[in-house]
Protein backbone atom coordinates (compact mmCIF):
# COMPACT_ATOMS: atom_id res chain seq x y z
CA UNK A 1 0.00 0.00 0.00
CA UNK A 2 2.40 2.35 0.77
CA UNK A 3 4.13 2.39 -2.74
CA UNK A 4 1.02 2.88 -3.61
CA UNK A 5 0.07 5.57 -1.82
CA UNK A 6 3.12 7.57 -2.50
CA UNK A 7 3.59 6.82 -6.28
CA UNK A 8 6.34 9.40 -6.99
CA UNK A 9 8.72 8.75 -4.37
CA UNK A 10 8.72 5.19 -3.66
CA UNK A 11 12.02 2.72 -4.20
CA UNK A 12 12.10 -0.91 -4.32
CA UNK A 13 13.81 -2.41 -1.51
CA UNK A 14 16.01 -4.17 -3.59
CA UNK A 15 17.39 -1.81 -5.71
CA UNK A 16 18.57 0.31 -2.87
CA UNK A 17 20.88 -0.55 0.24
CA UNK A 18 19.55 -0.52 3.80
CA UNK A 19 20.09 2.83 5.30
CA UNK A 20 18.59 4.51 8.22
CA UNK A 21 15.40 5.92 8.12
CA UNK A 22 15.52 9.60 8.38
CA UNK A 23 12.57 11.92 9.33
CA UNK A 24 10.06 13.27 7.25
CA UNK A 25 10.91 16.82 5.87
CA UNK A 26 8.05 18.86 6.85
CA UNK A 27 8.09 21.29 4.24
CA UNK A 28 7.58 18.54 1.31
CA UNK A 29 4.78 17.23 2.84
CA UNK A 30 3.40 20.92 3.57
CA UNK A 31 4.05 21.71 0.16
CA UNK A 32 2.81 18.29 -1.56
CA UNK A 33 -0.54 19.26 0.50
CA UNK A 34 -0.43 23.06 -0.91
CA UNK A 35 0.08 21.61 -4.61
CA UNK A 36 -2.85 18.77 -4.58
CA UNK A 37 -5.14 21.93 -2.92
CA UNK A 38 -4.02 24.44 -5.36
CA UNK A 39 -5.20 21.60 -8.57
CA UNK A 40 -8.08 20.24 -7.27
CA UNK A 41 -9.49 23.94 -6.00
CA UNK A 42 -8.30 25.48 -9.50
CA UNK A 43 -10.23 22.71 -11.85
CA UNK A 44 -13.44 22.38 -9.93
CA UNK A 45 -13.59 26.29 -9.64
CA UNK A 46 -12.72 26.53 -13.74
CA UNK A 47 -15.15 23.64 -14.41
CA UNK A 48 -17.91 25.17 -12.27
CA UNK A 49 -17.79 28.90 -11.63
CA UNK A 50 -20.63 30.99 -13.04
CA UNK A 51 -18.98 33.64 -16.08
CA UNK A 52 -20.78 36.39 -14.04
CA UNK A 53 -18.77 35.36 -10.51
CA UNK A 54 -15.56 34.94 -13.12
CA UNK A 55 -15.54 38.85 -13.75
CA UNK A 56 -15.34 39.77 -10.01
CA UNK A 57 -11.96 41.45 -9.04
CA UNK A 58 -11.43 38.63 -6.63
CA UNK A 59 -12.19 36.21 -9.17
CA UNK A 60 -9.78 37.99 -12.12
CA UNK A 61 -7.04 38.20 -9.36
CA UNK A 62 -7.04 34.76 -8.45
CA UNK A 63 -7.35 33.63 -12.15
CA UNK A 64 -3.81 35.35 -12.62
CA UNK A 65 -2.87 33.58 -9.39
CA UNK A 66 -3.69 30.32 -10.68
CA UNK A 67 -0.67 30.27 -13.16
CA UNK A 68 1.64 29.34 -10.27
CA UNK A 69 -0.64 25.63 -9.69
CA UNK A 70 0.91 23.58 -12.59
CA UNK A 71 4.64 24.83 -11.60
CA UNK A 72 3.79 24.29 -8.05
CA UNK A 73 3.10 20.64 -8.85
CA UNK A 74 5.60 19.99 -10.80
CA UNK A 75 8.79 21.99 -8.62
CA UNK A 76 7.05 19.93 -5.39
CA UNK A 77 7.33 16.72 -7.34
CA UNK A 78 11.04 17.31 -8.92
CA UNK A 79 11.89 18.01 -4.85
CA UNK A 80 10.25 15.04 -3.52
CA UNK A 81 11.75 12.53 -5.81
CA UNK A 82 15.26 13.76 -5.28
CA UNK A 83 15.18 13.89 -1.35
CA UNK A 84 13.69 10.30 -2.07
CA UNK A 85 16.63 8.76 -4.14
CA UNK A 86 19.25 11.00 -2.21
CA UNK A 87 17.85 9.47 1.24
CA UNK A 88 17.20 5.83 -0.16
CA UNK A 89 21.20 5.23 -0.71
CA UNK A 90 20.77 3.98 -4.44
CA UNK A 91 23.22 4.57 -6.81
CA UNK A 92 23.86 4.07 -10.51
CA UNK A 93 21.40 2.40 -12.37
CA UNK A 94 19.93 1.56 -9.36
CA UNK A 95 18.01 5.17 -9.68
CA UNK A 96 16.88 4.98 -13.16
CA UNK A 97 15.06 1.59 -12.95
CA UNK A 98 13.88 2.04 -9.36
CA UNK A 99 11.96 4.67 -11.06
CA UNK A 100 10.70 3.31 -14.53
CA UNK A 101 7.71 1.19 -13.02
CA UNK A 102 6.87 4.89 -11.38
CA UNK A 103 7.16 6.72 -14.48
CA UNK A 104 5.56 4.23 -16.71
CA UNK A 105 2.35 4.27 -14.65
CA UNK A 106 2.45 7.97 -14.53
CA UNK A 107 2.36 7.75 -18.45
CA UNK A 108 -0.41 5.04 -18.54
CA UNK A 109 -2.61 7.08 -16.30
CA UNK A 110 -1.97 9.95 -18.35
CA UNK A 111 -2.69 8.84 -21.07
CA UNK A 112 -5.63 6.77 -19.87
CA UNK A 113 -7.41 10.46 -18.54
CA UNK A 114 -6.86 11.39 -21.94
CA UNK A 115 -9.15 8.12 -23.83
CA UNK A 116 -11.39 9.72 -25.91
CA UNK A 117 -14.50 7.29 -25.45
CA UNK A 118 -16.62 10.20 -26.67
CA UNK A 119 -15.16 9.18 -29.77
CA UNK A 120 -14.17 5.87 -30.18
CA UNK A 121 -15.19 5.08 -34.17
CA UNK A 122 -13.11 8.56 -35.26
CA UNK A 123 -10.16 7.23 -32.51
CA UNK A 124 -9.97 3.76 -34.24
CA UNK A 125 -10.58 5.20 -37.19
CA UNK A 126 -7.36 7.48 -37.12
CA UNK A 127 -8.96 11.08 -36.94
CA UNK A 128 -6.51 13.29 -36.90
CA UNK A 129 -8.22 15.87 -34.33
CA UNK A 130 -9.17 12.95 -32.27
CA UNK A 131 -5.24 11.89 -32.14
CA UNK A 132 -4.52 14.78 -31.69
CA UNK A 133 -5.93 14.80 -28.12
CA UNK A 134 -5.41 11.83 -27.56
CA UNK A 135 -1.40 12.47 -27.88
CA UNK A 136 -1.28 15.85 -26.58
CA UNK A 137 1.11 15.82 -23.35
CA UNK A 138 -0.50 16.82 -19.85
CA UNK A 139 1.30 17.23 -16.50
CA UNK A 140 1.34 13.64 -15.89
CA UNK A 141 2.98 12.61 -19.02
CA UNK A 142 5.43 15.48 -18.03
CA UNK A 143 6.17 14.42 -14.56
CA UNK A 144 7.14 10.56 -16.33
CA UNK A 145 9.28 11.67 -18.61
CA UNK A 146 11.15 14.59 -16.26
CA UNK A 147 11.20 11.84 -13.61
CA UNK A 148 13.45 9.00 -15.79
CA UNK A 149 15.46 11.77 -17.31
CA UNK A 150 16.37 13.20 -13.75
CA UNK A 151 17.02 9.70 -11.86
CA UNK A 152 19.38 8.86 -14.72
CA UNK A 153 21.54 12.53 -13.64
CA UNK A 154 21.16 11.57 -9.79
CA UNK A 155 22.70 7.95 -10.96
CA UNK A 156 25.74 9.45 -11.92
CA UNK A 157 28.68 9.05 -9.02
CA UNK A 158 28.95 12.99 -8.92
CA UNK A 159 28.61 15.30 -6.23
CA UNK A 160 25.90 17.01 -5.40
CA UNK A 161 26.65 20.07 -6.44
CA UNK A 162 27.50 18.50 -9.92
CA UNK A 163 24.21 17.16 -10.38
CA UNK A 164 21.98 20.23 -10.15
CA UNK A 165 24.33 22.34 -11.86
CA UNK A 166 23.48 19.45 -14.72
CA UNK A 167 19.92 19.67 -14.26
CA UNK A 168 20.00 23.76 -13.83
CA UNK A 169 21.53 23.45 -17.66
CA UNK A 170 19.38 21.10 -18.74
CA UNK A 171 16.14 23.23 -17.22
CA UNK A 172 17.71 26.61 -19.31
CA UNK A 173 17.67 23.85 -22.36
CA UNK A 174 14.25 22.93 -22.22
CA UNK A 175 13.65 26.55 -21.74
CA UNK A 176 14.80 27.71 -24.64
CA UNK A 177 13.94 24.84 -26.75
CA UNK A 178 9.97 25.11 -25.77
CA UNK A 179 10.01 29.46 -25.70
CA UNK A 180 7.44 29.23 -28.10
CA UNK A 181 4.94 26.85 -26.59
CA UNK A 182 1.31 27.76 -25.93
CA UNK A 183 -1.50 26.26 -23.76
CA UNK A 184 -3.36 24.03 -25.78
CA UNK A 185 -7.06 23.56 -26.04
CA UNK A 186 -9.40 20.38 -24.78
CA UNK A 187 -10.28 19.85 -28.38
CA UNK A 188 -7.37 20.83 -31.09
CA UNK A 189 -8.54 23.32 -33.13
CA UNK A 190 -8.20 23.87 -36.57
CA UNK A 191 -5.38 26.06 -36.08
CA UNK A 192 -3.33 23.46 -34.11
CA UNK A 193 -4.00 20.57 -36.72
CA UNK A 194 -2.99 23.17 -39.37
CA UNK A 195 0.68 23.10 -37.58
CA UNK A 196 0.67 19.16 -37.15
CA UNK A 197 1.89 16.30 -39.22
CA UNK A 198 -0.44 14.16 -41.39
CA UNK A 199 1.46 11.21 -39.74
CA UNK A 200 0.08 9.86 -36.11
CA UNK A 201 3.46 8.65 -34.89
CA UNK A 202 5.11 12.08 -36.13
CA UNK A 203 2.80 13.87 -34.42
CA UNK A 204 2.98 12.11 -30.79
CA UNK A 205 7.02 13.73 -31.75
CA UNK A 206 5.43 17.37 -32.42
CA UNK A 207 3.35 17.07 -29.29
CA UNK A 208 6.91 16.77 -27.21
CA UNK A 209 7.19 20.85 -27.75
CA UNK A 210 3.55 22.37 -28.75
CA UNK A 211 1.26 21.15 -30.63
CA UNK A 212 -2.03 20.67 -28.84
CA UNK A 213 -0.44 19.86 -25.67
CA UNK A 214 -1.53 21.54 -22.58
CA UNK A 215 1.77 20.89 -20.92
CA UNK A 216 4.40 20.25 -23.44
CA UNK A 217 7.51 18.40 -22.41
CA UNK A 218 9.39 22.05 -22.99
CA UNK A 219 9.41 24.13 -21.48
CA UNK A 220 7.32 22.61 -18.74
CA UNK A 221 10.21 19.47 -17.39
CA UNK A 222 12.25 23.05 -16.26
CA UNK A 223 9.88 23.26 -13.49
CA UNK A 224 10.56 19.60 -12.44
CA UNK A 225 14.81 19.97 -12.47
CA UNK A 226 14.56 23.47 -10.69
CA UNK A 227 12.93 21.28 -7.82
CA UNK A 228 15.06 18.18 -8.33
CA UNK A 229 17.94 21.47 -8.09
CA UNK A 230 16.33 22.04 -4.42
CA UNK A 231 16.13 18.67 -3.27
CA UNK A 232 19.81 18.52 -3.92
CA UNK A 233 20.96 21.70 -2.41
CA UNK A 234 18.46 22.93 0.23
CA UNK A 235 19.52 21.30 3.18
CA UNK A 236 16.48 20.44 5.61
CA UNK A 237 15.71 22.84 8.47
CA UNK A 238 16.40 26.73 8.75
CA UNK A 239 19.44 27.00 6.49
CA UNK A 240 17.63 25.60 3.60
CA UNK A 241 14.54 27.74 3.76
CA UNK A 242 17.23 30.88 4.00
CA UNK A 243 18.88 29.43 0.76
CA UNK A 244 15.26 28.89 -0.96
CA UNK A 245 14.29 32.06 -0.02
CA UNK A 246 17.31 33.95 -1.12
CA UNK A 247 17.08 32.09 -4.40
CA UNK A 248 13.46 32.54 -5.26
CA UNK A 249 13.35 36.09 -3.88
CA UNK A 250 16.71 36.76 -6.20
CA UNK A 251 14.18 35.21 -9.14
CA UNK A 252 11.35 37.20 -8.17
CA UNK A 253 13.35 40.62 -8.26
CA UNK A 254 15.23 39.87 -11.68
CA UNK A 255 11.80 39.33 -13.56
CA UNK A 256 8.95 40.57 -11.37
CA UNK A 257 9.14 44.03 -13.20
CA UNK A 258 8.44 42.61 -16.92
CA UNK A 259 5.28 42.38 -17.50
CA UNK A 260 5.05 39.33 -16.76
CA UNK A 261 1.06 39.20 -16.81
CA UNK A 262 1.37 39.67 -20.69
CA UNK A 263 3.63 36.89 -21.40
CA UNK A 264 2.73 33.19 -22.89
CA UNK A 265 3.60 30.00 -20.89
CA UNK A 266 6.99 29.64 -22.37
CA UNK A 267 8.42 32.29 -22.33
CA UNK A 268 11.82 32.43 -20.45
CA UNK A 269 11.01 35.37 -18.22
CA UNK A 270 7.93 34.27 -16.84
CA UNK A 271 9.14 30.65 -16.45
CA UNK A 272 12.04 32.26 -14.18
CA UNK A 273 9.38 34.46 -12.48
CA UNK A 274 7.08 31.48 -11.83
CA UNK A 275 9.63 29.57 -10.14
CA UNK A 276 11.29 32.46 -7.36
CA UNK A 277 7.15 32.54 -6.85
CA UNK A 278 7.59 28.78 -6.05
CA UNK A 279 10.60 28.43 -4.40
CA UNK A 280 9.62 31.15 -1.85
CA UNK A 281 6.33 29.41 -0.77
CA UNK A 282 8.81 26.47 -0.45
CA UNK A 283 11.03 28.76 1.70
CA UNK A 284 7.97 29.72 3.86
CA UNK A 285 6.67 25.96 3.82
CA UNK A 286 9.81 25.52 5.20
CA UNK A 287 9.07 26.87 8.79
CA UNK A 288 5.99 24.98 9.26
CA UNK A 289 6.39 22.81 12.35
CA UNK A 290 6.77 19.32 11.89
CA UNK A 291 4.05 18.85 14.59
CA UNK A 292 1.24 21.02 12.37
CA UNK A 293 2.74 19.54 8.79
CA UNK A 294 2.23 15.93 9.55
CA UNK A 295 -1.34 16.55 9.32
CA UNK A 296 -0.89 17.40 5.71
CA UNK A 297 1.14 13.97 5.50
CA UNK A 298 -2.03 11.91 3.85
CA UNK A 299 -3.06 14.40 1.49
CA UNK A 300 0.74 15.24 -0.46
CA UNK A 301 1.61 11.84 -0.62
CA UNK A 302 -2.02 10.90 -2.02
CA UNK A 303 -1.33 13.23 -4.64
CA UNK A 304 -1.05 11.04 -7.69
CA UNK A 305 -4.05 9.26 -6.53
CA UNK A 306 -6.15 12.44 -5.98
CA UNK A 307 -5.04 14.19 -8.86
CA UNK A 308 -6.16 11.15 -11.42
CA UNK A 309 -9.26 10.56 -9.74
CA UNK A 310 -10.62 14.15 -9.44
CA UNK A 311 -9.77 15.01 -13.37
CA UNK A 312 -12.98 12.80 -14.06
CA UNK A 313 -15.03 13.84 -11.38
CA UNK A 314 -14.64 17.57 -12.80
CA UNK A 315 -13.73 17.20 -16.69
CA UNK A 316 -15.33 13.89 -17.62
CA UNK A 317 -13.88 10.86 -18.58
CA UNK A 318 -14.76 8.95 -21.98
CA UNK A 319 -18.36 8.97 -22.67
CA UNK A 320 -18.88 10.13 -18.80
CA UNK A 321 -20.09 13.56 -18.38
CA UNK A 322 -17.77 15.39 -15.29
CA UNK A 323 -19.48 18.21 -13.21
CA UNK A 324 -17.88 21.11 -15.92
CA UNK A 325 -20.63 19.43 -18.67
CA UNK A 326 -23.48 18.72 -15.74
CA UNK A 327 -23.28 22.11 -13.87
CA UNK A 328 -20.71 24.23 -15.50
CA UNK A 329 -20.75 27.07 -18.26
CA UNK A 330 -21.03 24.85 -21.50
CA UNK A 331 -21.30 26.16 -25.51
CA UNK A 332 -24.83 24.97 -25.00
CA UNK A 333 -25.31 26.76 -21.53
CA UNK A 334 -22.93 29.93 -21.50
CA UNK A 335 -24.03 31.71 -18.67
CA UNK A 336 -24.83 28.50 -16.50
CA UNK A 337 -22.48 28.06 -13.34
CA UNK A 338 -22.43 28.39 -9.62
CA UNK A 339 -21.72 31.14 -6.88
CA UNK A 340 -18.30 31.23 -5.53
CA UNK A 341 -19.29 29.81 -2.42
CA UNK A 342 -20.89 27.03 -3.87
CA UNK A 343 -18.07 26.39 -6.18
CA UNK A 344 -15.40 26.30 -3.15
CA UNK A 345 -18.04 23.62 -1.42
CA UNK A 346 -17.99 21.89 -4.26
CA UNK A 347 -14.03 21.90 -4.78
CA UNK A 348 -14.10 20.58 -0.98
CA UNK A 349 -16.20 18.19 -1.74
CA UNK A 350 -14.38 16.80 -4.91
CA UNK A 351 -11.12 16.72 -2.70
CA UNK A 352 -12.61 14.76 -0.03
CA UNK A 353 -14.24 12.37 -2.16
CA UNK A 354 -10.80 11.99 -4.75
CA UNK A 355 -9.32 11.42 -1.15
CA UNK A 356 -11.20 8.73 -0.33
CA UNK A 357 -11.54 7.04 -3.39
CA UNK A 358 -7.49 6.53 -3.61
CA UNK A 359 -7.14 6.04 -0.15
CA UNK A 360 -10.01 3.06 -0.24
CA UNK A 361 -8.19 2.07 -3.51
CA UNK A 362 -4.46 1.66 -2.08
CA UNK A 363 -6.06 -0.27 0.63
CA UNK A 364 -7.60 -2.34 -1.40
CA UNK A 365 -4.38 -3.14 -3.50
CA UNK A 366 -2.44 -3.38 -0.35
CA UNK A 367 -5.01 -6.05 0.72
CA UNK A 368 -4.62 -8.12 -2.66
CA UNK A 369 -1.02 -7.72 -2.80
CA UNK A 370 -0.63 -9.11 0.70
CA UNK A 371 -3.36 -11.70 -0.10
CA UNK A 372 -1.01 -12.89 -3.74
CA UNK A 373 2.17 -12.90 -2.02
CA UNK A 374 1.09 -15.18 0.92
CA UNK A 375 -0.68 -17.91 -1.64
CA UNK A 376 2.81 -17.76 -3.84
CA UNK A 377 4.55 -18.55 -0.38
CA UNK A 378 2.14 -21.27 0.15
CA UNK A 379 2.33 -22.73 -3.29
CA UNK A 380 6.09 -22.80 -2.86
CA UNK A 381 5.79 -24.26 0.19
CA UNK A 382 7.66 -21.66 1.78
CA UNK A 383 7.16 -19.89 5.53
CA UNK A 384 4.80 -16.86 5.02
Amino acid sequence: MSSLADPIAAVPDRLAPQVARSPRIAALDAARAVGVLAMVFGHTLDAVLAPSVRAMPLAVAYWKARGLTAPLFLIVSGWAVTVAVTRSGARGWAVPRGRLRRVLLLLAIGYGLRYPGWAQERFLAGDRTIWAHFLAFDTLHTIGVALLLTALVLGVPWRAWYKAALLAAMAIAAVLLGGGAQLGTPLPTSEHLQGLPQSIPVMALVQVVGGSSPFPIFPWVAYFFAGAVVGLLAPPGRRGALAMGAAGAALFAATCWTGVGARQPGDPILIAFRTGVVVMTLALLSTVPARVARYAAPLGRSSLGVYAIHLPIVYGWSAFAGLSWRIGPTALFPDRGLSGAASLATAVAVLAASFVVFRALAWGWGRAEGWARRLLARSQGAPE
